[in-house]
């Protein structure tokens, strides 16, 4: 492009730049990332200006307000996407929940490779099956699933009030029947074991459970121990039938 005095810019060494709003900081960024690796930002950019309008975003009095983002969250996508583009600086995110910000920002404005670089992070950081489980359905993740409500499952630890506050009421229950079918009560002295016929094995192994009863002042004894072998079983039959509906 060239300017007044017939100069042209440099295509690689000249920086076009956009000012956010976001709450109350103004953020002064290369503008070349958003349009080349957002869907949103490219479109955008491409609307077309009238003669004699200051173009929003050109400056700290006119910029582009980013309305129901947060500065945190919004940091943490510049910090991975300038990485990314610039090299080491500025450092890239660290945490899970800053990964968990620039995944909920890339899948809002389509940066599809930021997106996935997300992910990998996550993965990589070591992330929970329950923040696995939640993840997948905010942010329509491909394949995560799955694995995490299978790793839900074999725990023995019980669901707790805030994880099903987190995952919802339909996942929660449907996980809890899948657990309560195959557990296995044979630990403690109030419960046994039961061995079922071949054709009815629910998972990788033959054992059922009851509960039995104490005569001892006619009181009732109940299991409450999860035996630590459901830990070794694979669940993935019993997710896929019970979340048939899901996309695992």
């Amino acid at each position: 492009m060239a300017t007044n005095n017939g100069a042209s810019r440099h295509s690689d060494f000249y920086i076009s730049t956009v000012i956010f709003l976001v709450e109350d900081s103004l953020f002064r960024v290369p503008r070349e990332p958003f349009q080349q690796e957002s869907d949103v930002f490219c479109d955008m950019f491409s609307l077309p200006q009238g003669d004699g309008i200051i173009v929003e975003g050109s400056s700290d009095e006119i910029p582009i307000q980013l309305h129901g983002t947060s500065k945190d969250d919004f940091e943490q996508l510049l910090k991975a996407l300038l990485h990314r583009k610039y090299g080491s600086q500025p450092d890239l995110p660290q945490s899970i929940e800053q990964w968990t910000s620039v995944l909920k920002l890339s899948t809002a404005w389509s940066f599809e490779t930021l997106h996935q670089v997300s992910i990998n992070a996550l993965m990589e950081s070591g992330i929970g099956a329950v923040d696995r489980a939640v993840l997948s359905q905010q942010y329509d993740i491909k394949g995560w699933l799955l694995p995490a409500l299978n790793e839900w499952a074999k725990r023995p630890e019980p669901i707790t009030l805030e994880e099903v506050n987190r995952v919802g009421i339909d996942i929660a229950i449907r996980l809890a029947s899948v657990r309560e079918r195959v557990t296995v009560k044979a630990s403690c002295s109030c419960c046994r074991p039961t061995r079922k016929p071949k054709n009815e094995y629910p998972v990788d192994g033959p054992y059922g459970y009851a509960t039995q009863e104490r005569d001892d002042n006619n009181g009732v004894a109940v299991g409450s121990c999860r035996d630590p072998r459901m830990q070794n079983c694979d669940f993935s039959n019993q997710i896929r039938s019970t979340f048939s509906t899901f996309d695992l």
